[in-house]
């Protein structure tokens, strides 16, 4: 996702750790994101799927993170040499079969024209003040934020256009910067957040992290 705040300032997000869980169509996404700002209220918006609700979501301990780096940094493992002597048999040429081309026809946007924003649901878990939008078109979504007092990062709606397309939800996590610790260099690590979803699709939305970044993020 990206921040968004009311100050006038620059947000950055120069790290996030996520893990990604998937047991038939039911998805579960843990992240962990640092921030680099003004100690003001601000916000985090990501993209998903579905409309959450406060079950969904939770907060977990930054233990867990660790937990997770720990168990998955490099170890020591045992390779086993191919005998040198091995000749491969000899490869057989198959013909490739003509076949008809199927058409496939994109989904169009319903609603034209319009440019509505909905909050689907609204509840607080932890230091979050979390609504769940729609929206109908990237300009209203851009609007919505901008009446609510939250200055967007220059390029959002060109990112923003292609998930509202794709029927994508907005996940807005306002932060009370009340329960949120601050070293002195104006970072903070923020509570790392925990939901659920059931889809078809098995997607992490990553462009919009780019919004917030100093320079090229390595993935």
């Amino acid at each position: 996702g990206f921040y968004v705040s009311g100050a006038d300032a620059k947000l950055y997000n120069n790290a996030t750790m996520v893990v990604m869980m998937r047991d038939g169509k039911r998805t579960v996404l843990s992240m962990q994101n640092n921030y680099e700002g003004p100690p003001n209220d601000f916000a985090m918006v990501v993209p998903v799927p579905v409309v959450l609700q406060k079950d969904n979501v939770k907060t977990l301990p930054t233990a867990v993170f660790d937990k997770v780096d720990t168990m998955a940094a490099p170890r020591l493992v045992e390779y086993w040499e191919q005998d040198p002597c091995y000749v491969p048999p000899p490869r057989r040429e198959y013909r490739r079969r003509s076949g008809t081309k199927r058409s496939v026809k994109m989904k169009k946007d319903a609603s034209k024209g319009g440019g509505k924003v909905k909050i689907e649901a609204q509840f607080k878990v932890g230091e979050y003040e979390i609504v769940i939008l729609s929206a109908t078109e990237a300009k209203a979504l851009d609007t919505w934020l901008r009446q609510n007092k939250y200055n967007i990062p220059k390029g959002a709606e060109k990112v923003l256009g292609p998930y509202i397309e794709s029927g994508m939800y907005f996940f807005v996590a306002k932060v009370d910067v009340e329960k949120v610790k601050f070293n002195v260099q104006g970072q903070a690590m923020l509570s790392p957040l925990r939901f659920h979803y059931d889809t078809d699709t098995f997607q992490l939305p990553i462009r919009l992290g780019l919004l917030n970044a100093k320079g090229d993020q390595d993935l």
